[in-house]
């Protein structure tokens, strides 16, 4: 028996004791399933705090994948050394999915006109700007909202003067030509 206290798994709530070498960092029960589900939402938990963990590496694969031909060496001149890579097939891999509205964008011309690196890296930057825009967006709105409710409510008259002194409104105005006055 362990010397800590029973605590109550996180996932199926059945109480259990922690292990000793664990101890009160342990947070599911010894059953498979539960410590599988502990995993897959604290790696879900993890991707969400980390979104652009994995960009860079993507980028790299895709270029190494399929790199762009180089042009042919100069008579005289000694060629670059050649990067271990896959043989390249004659079809450009699909543009990298973007979430909306970046979906709505045709990368395919991107990558046509900047290359495979440069449209990938035009999709994450656009990407992580449109995040940060929308985050600071959302604090503004916030932020307004508290704003709001400090000022004063509306009062109970309009100061807008009624309708029949404007001119045009049909009220004692119209009986003159427009720009003239009365007198």
């Amino acid at each position: 028996m362990s010397s800590h206290r029973k605590r109550p798994c996180c996932i199926c709530r059945h109480w259990f004791f922690p292990d000793n070498r664990v101890g009160s960092r342990q947070h599911t029960c010894g059953r498979p399933y539960c410590q599988q589900q502990r995993r897959r939402k604290m790696q879900a938990a993890w991707r969400a705090r980390n979104p652009d963990y994995f960009a860079g590496r993507r980028i790299q694969a895709r270029m190494f994948a399929d790199p762009p031909s180089s042009p042919p060496a100069q008579p005289g001149r000694s060629s670059p050394p050649a990067l271990s890579s896959p043989p390249t097939s004659s079809r450009p891999p699909a543009p990298l999915r973007f979430r909306a509205p970046l979906d709505q964008l045709p990368w395919d011309i991107a990558q046509s006109a900047f290359g495979l690196q440069g449209a990938d890296y035009i999709g994450v930057l656009a990407g992580l700007l449109l995040r940060e825009t929308q985050s600071a967006i959302a604090a503004y709105r916030v932020e307004m909202n508290a704003l709001m409710a400090t000022l004063r409510p509306p009062c109970a008259q309009s100061p807008i003067p009624p309708v029949a002194y404007l001119p045009g409104s049909g009220g004692e105005a119209e009986s003159h030509a427009t720009g003239i006055s009365p007198t």
